[in-house]
């Protein structure tokens, strides 16, 4: 069992090449060890003197199906950090640089799974410092008419979460999960990022979406899904997935969370919010 009382990184450092989700494009990640209390930080290696972007909710500076941090003046920054960040955290790794030859965040197979490997061939190491827990002590939410996520008091962390489709044959999708580094593996991680066959042409004219593969993103057509899915409720648990990893920005979080048709804009509200309270 992993001592969650004490900060943890990496054993040694890792790389990963792949395409990036949005832009389309080939990025190195390369994950390294870092010292106690660094933190989760990006380094961009491609630009200058190699600035660094730490990954915090007070970073977030866009939410538009994706999360991407960046310097206060938005001259750096990092695209979808979401999955690479909730592999992190559920992995139960305090400090970790993540050096970055690109903008954005390359995909892997659409979900956390290659992170998660990346990380397990690095290996876990205990550091000596007690790990700074974000405990929400009283119910902290936000709302934007039906659509909810909500931070309650726990004693772990616990991610309820609701998909609301009026498509026939997604509907109703509701999970809960224990989250725990065995849970996070076998039953969130491996959950692919999600698109509908009908915004695809219209993402893809603003610049998004450009790297998706039928087999790394569950895309809902008009008369069935388009490809194999993983889980039968595979959206539901990726909303999950998105929900540690943005929240994830505010720290290593002991809540119990409740999302119903909750996503990245409201992720990141809650985080900032737990972040300015805690």
């Amino acid at each position: 069992m992993p001592d969650t009382d004490r900060e943890h990184t990496i054993g040694r450092s890792v790389e990963y090449t792949g395409v990036s989700l949005h832009t389309g494009k080939s990025a190195r990640l390369r994950l390294v060890p870092a010292p106690e209390s660094t933190g989760i930080v990006f380094v961009r290696v491609d630009l200058p003197g190699s600035p660094e972007v730490r990954a915090t909710a007070a970073n977030i500076i866009e939410g538009d199906r994706a999360t991407t941090i960046g310097t206060g003046s938005g001259e750096v920054s990092v695209r979808t950090v979401e999955h690479l960040i909730a592999a992190i955290r559920g992995m139960s790794i305090d400090n970790i640089r993540c050096e970055l030859d690109a903008e954005e965040v390359p995909m892997g197979d659409g979900s956390a799974a290659t992170f998660v490997e990346m990380i397990n061939e690095a290996g876990i190491v205990p550091q000596g410092s007690p790990r700074q827990e974000v405990v929400i002590d009283r119910p902290v939410w936000v709302s934007d008419g039906p659509r909810h996520l909500i931070a309650l008091p726990y004693h772990g962390l616990k991610v309820t979460y609701v998909f609301d489709s009026d498509v026939p044959f997604v509907g109703v999708q509701h999970v809960e999960f224990e989250i725990s580094r065995d849970s996070f593996v076998c039953e969130i991680a491996p959950a692919r990022t999600v698109g509908f066959e009908e915004e695809i042409e219209a993402l893809q004219a603003r610049g998004l979406g450009l790297g998706g593969r039928a087999d790394t993103v569950v895309v809902v057509g008009r008369h069935g899904y388009l490809g194999t899915l993983r889980f039968p409720d595979e959206i539901a648990r990726h909303k999950v997935l998105d929900i540690i990893g943005d929240l994830g920005l505010a720290g290593p979080v002991r809540a119990h969370i409740v999302g119903i048709a909750s996503g990245h804009s409201m992720n990141h509200r809650l985080a900032r919010l737990i972040m300015g309270e805690c």
